[in-house]
């Protein structure tokens, strides 16, 4: 493959985290309109983003086996114009059945969606020779940041049908540049194509339930944010996505230098300091009354959650050269567990003691991945 192949495949899948971060962001930025016009509650809404989480974590466990029968350009053709169909229908619930009935079956194509593009930007890396992974990352990050305050005004504004126009959009280009640039990879074979015979079982189970509490956190951040400072300040409404929007331009500034970052000092070093980063956003979060300090501290979060899941997965698919998408399949599916049952529970705390209260609990969540990083740097 020529050195332009390689970079136009490299600039298709960074249009896929992008389509990816904007279906996040808009979620997370209309939001409260959604709530309200479904009539669902927090602790309704928490419920819900459990199951379609559950969803999410099942396929992604499933994803070694898939990739014996298909590749991650065919999963992407596919499940991207699903991906924003069921969102748009999302953003339009008139009811909680409508409401939930979408949110499962976003959940079903967020887990295609998201571990065949980590699979393929993987694969980019390892074909280039050099750390890029975190770049692509940074294209989710941008896109969050600029969906998530665009949204949270146009659904305010000007009506959530209009609000799915920018993200279709987004979708839509990624589709052709897949199309046009991705090509098809060597199905897995071999002992690397079934889960039990993995090998480095020890560090992916480390490195699954470190990415477990982490995607949780990264899930309660964007998902509660518009909701908090709505609560915090309800007559700034139209600016509740600043939260998220804060959070993903923060991911940004590191994640698009976070590959220079790695290089330098190490995926696991770079994790212990961001996580640092990360709680001490997040207990923020939790004793805070003021508006602006919230959206301070969400951008912290941000900063400090920005280069944790890149590094996870990088790591988790050097470890099965031979199966990336098993070698995420398989840390998928520990993560499965805190990440699934985290939205009930915060949810659940939410409606009973407050969303800050869930964010605190969150942070202790962050705490323990912390823990699990320590030992793997131990066992290195």
């Amino acid at each position: 493959m020529t050195t332009h192949s390689y970079l136009r495949q490299r600039i298709a899948i960074m249009a896929v985290f992008a389509a990816f971060g904007s279906a996040i962001g808009t979620i997370a930025g209309a939001m409260p309109v959604v709530l309200a016009n479904a009539g669902v509650g927090s602790f309704a809404f928490g419920v819900g983003l459990m199951l379609s989480t559950l969803l999410t974590v099942t396929i992604m466990s499933l994803g070694g086996t898939i990739a014996r029968f298909t590749s991650n350009r065919t999963v992407l053709l596919w499940s991207l114009p699903a991906f924003a169909a069921l969102v748009s229908l999302l953003l339009v619930s008139p009811s909680p059945v409508w409401f939930f009935a979408a949110f499962l079956l976003v959940g079903i194509v967020f887990g295609f969606t998201d571990l065949f593009m980590n699979a393929e930007a993987a694969a980019v890396e390892h074909d280039l020779g050099r750390p890029v992974f975190t770049a692509f990352h940074g294209c989710v990050s941008v896109a969050v940041a600029g969906f998530a305050i665009l949204q949270s005004y146009v659904a305010v504004k000007a009506g959530l049908q209009v609000a799915a126009l920018p993200m279709i959009a987004m979708f839509g280009l990624a589709w052709w540049m897949v199309y046009l640039f991705v090509a098809p990879r060597q199905l897995a074979r071999g002992r690397a194509a079934r889960m039990l015979a993995l090998p480095n079982k020890l560090p992916l189970t480390l490195l699954g339930v470190a990415a477990g509490l982490i995607i949780a956190g990264e899930t309660a951040a964007l998902m509660w944010s518009a909701k908090l400072l709505d609560e915090l300040a309800p007559s700034l409404a139209a600016i509740a996505g600043l939260g998220a929007a804060f959070f993903g331009i923060c991911n940004a500034a590191v994640r698009f230098p976070g590959d220079r970052l790695r290089a330098r000092f190490g995926d696991l070093p770079l994790m212990v300091v961001s996580l640092v980063i990360a709680i001490c956003g997040f207990l923020v979060l939790g004793v805070s009354v003021n508006f602006a300090v919230s959206a301070a501290a969400f951008a912290a979060v941000g900063l400090g959650t920005a280069v944790l899941i890149p590094c996870i997965f990088a790591l988790a698919a050097s470890f099965v050269p031979a199966n990336r998408a098993g070698g995420l399949g398989f840390v998928s599916l520990l993560a499965g567990i805190p990440r699934t049952l985290a939205p009930w529970v915060f949810g659940w705390v939410a409606a009973d003691l407050g969303i800050g209260t869930s964010f605190l609990l969150v942070g202790l969540a962050q705490v323990a991945a912390l823990g699990l990083v320590l030992v793997m740097m131990r066992l290195k």
